[in-house]
């Protein structure tokens, strides 16, 4: 068992390396994280707050946390938003924190379709806890001794990263995607180089209103790794619930099998959700991951207008 412990950690560490991008389960209640285009499509403003624990059972697991804001200027086609977010895993106390503006623009197409594109700059700072453990410092006998590494230059890391995407959309149906990393930053701690590699997101879906529910999947890959999550939601104003399946059925190399269901409710302008993942895969000891969000619906105006879908087509992406 400490064999396979260690071998896991192992694993964890070098994805989290390069990977240094959030995962969350509702990738829709976090938009500014799965593309830049979805700045701004709710009615006026929206602020939301996400987090998620995930593989709590290994050594505390990892924790991404959320908080952003965005608002659709309308009469321009312009809409502005902002992301704060931060990833800390307890192994060796990786943090990375993410400060990224983002802006979007929409043309109608016609009567039946939006297309809106955006882009997303991010500065980051990842930070590097010192005590750490490398492979020359593991004794024949089982004891840890010293390391010839020099740890000076495991301090922090700063640097920009730029994101780019496009979202197209009618009454019924959704289609988009998004690129991250475009700029692939140098991400390496000491003075080797390593960029990290472009993240690339498609999306998809639709509704059928006689069922009440919004079919839809989610596919990313970056470099080797790659993930899908297909699933529905289903609205019961005012509760909804949706349930999912993530991994890669066709490849031999997925390790990330899981089951999600959620579960959320809406009070007036307020949406929370909470979502659960089961492993069942490798990571089926890992006690799943719980995330939580919140998404409230604001006005600076202030004024009494009618509803957005009497006014111009609103985007049928759940959660909004």
């Amino acid at each position: 068992m400490k064999k396979y412990y260690l071998f896991f950690i192992l694993i964890l560490s070098s994805f989290i390396s390069e990977g240094q991008n959030l995962n969350y389960s509702q990738f829709y209640s976090s938009p500014l994280n799965l593309n830049p285009a979805m700045t701004g499509i709710g009615e006026f403003g929206r602020v939301g707050i996400n987090y998620r624990n995930q593989w709590p059972s290994f050594a505390g697991g990892i924790h991404y946390f959320s908080s952003w804001i965005d608002y659709n200027l309308m009469k321009s086609n312009f809409s502005l938003g902002l992301n704060i977010s931060n990833e800390f895993e307890e192994v060796y106390k990786l943090s990375t924190s993410h400060l990224s503006p983002s802006f979007s623009y929409e043309i109608n197409l016609n009567y039946k379709w939006i297309l809106r594109s955006g882009a997303q700059f991010s500065i980051v700072d990842s930070r590097l806890n010192n005590d750490l453990v490398f492979l020359d410092q593991f004794n024949s006998d089982g004891t840890i001794g010293s390391t010839a590494e020099n740890l000076m230059v495991y301090n922090n890391r700063n640097y920009l990263s730029l994101a780019m995407g496009m979202l197209a959309y009618s009454e019924k149906i959704w289609i988009g995607g998004s690129i991250y990393n475009l700029n692939e930053p140098n991400i390496s701690f000491t003075n080797e180089k390593l960029n990290l590699d472009r993240l690339y997101s498609f999306h998809l879906g639709f509704t059928i209103d006689k069922l009440k529910m919004s079919p839809s999947l989610h596919f990313k890959k970056q470099s080797k790794f790659k993930q899908l999550d297909i699933g529905t939601y289903f609205n019961l104003d005012p509760i909804n619930f949706g349930l999912w399946y993530r991994g890669v059925p066709i490849d031999s190399n997925n390790n990330f099998n899981s089951v999600i269901s959620s579960l959320g409710i809406n009070f007036k302008d307020f949406i929370m959700s909470y979502s659960y993942d089961y492993n069942f895969s490798e990571l089926s000891d890992s006690g799943g991951s719980h995330e939580i969000s919140i998404i409230y619906n604001f006005n600076f105006l202030g004024k009494k207008i009618p509803p957005k879908n009497a006014r111009f087509l609103q985007c049928p992406i759940p959660n909004f």
